[in-house]
């Protein structure tokens, strides 16, 4: 995770990864099957606009703070049971992807939404990403 470019690439390659791993960055594809609003917001987001949800459940989920992060975050700073927390966060998801709710649902999205300036296809986001990479790995 957490690769959102072609520096990102060849940074994991000179640690010695084998391969990377891309999500966030996906989200805004044209290719991709979520809500136009889920879409903006990671647009939108910058990249201290991501929280940690869920670590006290175990299911740690990086989100695009909203109304839903504020408060999810707010039960578990009080010790919130794993009841009321999942009671809270049931059909979140849902409510992000399908129908478009940026404040109560579960926008999840890595830190490096700040680095998303525009939608993509999938072939033009690979193909921007691996001529960065290229021109990165060419210079070194």
């Amino acid at each position: 995770g957490g690769i959102g470019d072609g520096r990102g690439i060849a940074a994991a390659f000179i640690f010695g990864a084998g391969g990377v791993q891309v999500g966030t960055r996906f989200l805004v594809a044209d290719e991709c099957n979520i809500h136009d609003n889920y879409k903006e917001a990671v647009i939108k987001a910058k990249d201290i606009d991501t929280v940690v949800t869920g670590r006290i459940t175990g299911h740690p989920v990086q989100v695009i703070k909203n109304k839903l992060a504020r408060e999810y975050l707010n039960l578990e700073g009080k010790n919130a049971s794993i009841e009321e927390l999942g009671e809270l966060g049931k059909g979140a998801l849902r409510k992000a992807v399908k129908d478009g709710d940026v404040e109560r649902g579960s926008l999840m999205a890595g830190q490096i939404s700040g680095m998303i300036t525009k939608r993509q296809s999938a072939k033009e986001i690979i193909e921007e990403m691996f001529m960065e990479y290229e021109k990165i790995r060419k210079s070194l």
